[in-house]
């Protein structure tokens, strides 16, 4: 029982990372604001905001912090920090 169970979560643990996977490898550069949270999800943080843009953060549960930073509405640049 125990090997099933175990089994069970590796493979369900899998899945939530690729499906993660899946949304990062579709964002690209020039993206409206609201096509990213479409990809991503509305549990973002904005770390930024300015007169034309701004920057939203996503942590995921790995401790990893994902920015995607807009200017007039347009992806600019997106990266990853990691907790040490």
């Amino acid at each position: 029982m125990k090997k099933v169970i175990l089994i069970l979560s590796i493979v369900l643990l899998s899945a939530c990372g690729t499906a993660y996977n899946a949304a990062l490898k579709q964002i690209e550069l020039g993206m409206t604001q609201e096509q990213v949270v479409s990809l991503m999800g509305n549990k973002y943080s904005v770390s930024n905001q300015t007169n034309n843009g701004a920057t939203l953060e996503y942590k995921d549960r790995y401790k990893n912090d994902w920015f995607f930073e807009f200017q007039d509405n347009k992806l600019v640049k997106w990266y990853k920090e990691t907790e040490n």
